[in-house]
């Protein structure tokens, strides 16, 4: 009968440490444990860390929490340009850092830009052809627009059914890029 609180507080111990074990193994393969930075009230960030663009698009980055003044510049001016009020421009297909001075600290924006290789396709009934998604876009999600015309498969290939036209969807990471299709 003495030894009855002693075993309850070594269960309860016990019982604490597999749950602390059990916990650090689903944060590690949650979304937290990979976050990069963890935003405060009140500190310095940008309205955006990653930002997807499609090739001709824009986008407005700034800094929240300041009225001072921010210096912009891109990593690679090729992919994507910036000026000194904060608007993006996306050039080219492919991968960029945004980044932002203000007060002697850097705060960075990725920004990737995508295209589709073919805007239009003019198909035979029975033919196929192949659309991708450049930049560093990796699985997009194809959708047919009208599969009796014309369907795609999860890889790009576009097979041409009946007589009429379609548009083609690849959608990845919240952007869409399209190809117009016409079967003959």
């Amino acid at each position: 009968m003495q030894n009855k609180p002693l075993r309850n507080l070594i269960k309860g111990i016990i019982g604490g440490i597999i749950t602390l074990l059990i916990l650090t193994f689903i944060i590690r393969n949650s979304s937290v444990f990979y976050r990069k930075i963890i935003i405060l009230p009140f500190q310095l960030h940008l309205n955006k860390q990653d930002l997807v663009l499609k090739k001709g698009e824009e986008y407005h980055l700034f800094v929240y929490g300041i009225n001072k003044w921010v210096s912009y510049h891109s990593t690679n001016f090729r992919v994507a340009g910036v000026n000194f009020n904060g608007r993006v421009f996306a050039y080219q297909t492919g991968k960029a850092f945004i980044v932002a001075k203000v007060d002697g600290k850097e705060l960075k924006c990725r920004v990737r830009v995508i295209d589709i290789n073919k805007d239009k396709i003019t198909l035979s009934v029975g033919d196929s052809a192949r659309l991708k998604v450049t930049g560093p876009a990796h699985f997009p999600r194809w959708r047919s627009s009208d599969p009796n015309v014309a369907t795609v498969s999860m890889f790009g290939r576009v097979k041409g059914k009946s007589k009429g036209s379609t548009v083609i969807t690849a959608r990845w990471k919240g952007k869409e890029v399209k190809c117009k299709v016409r079967v003959k």
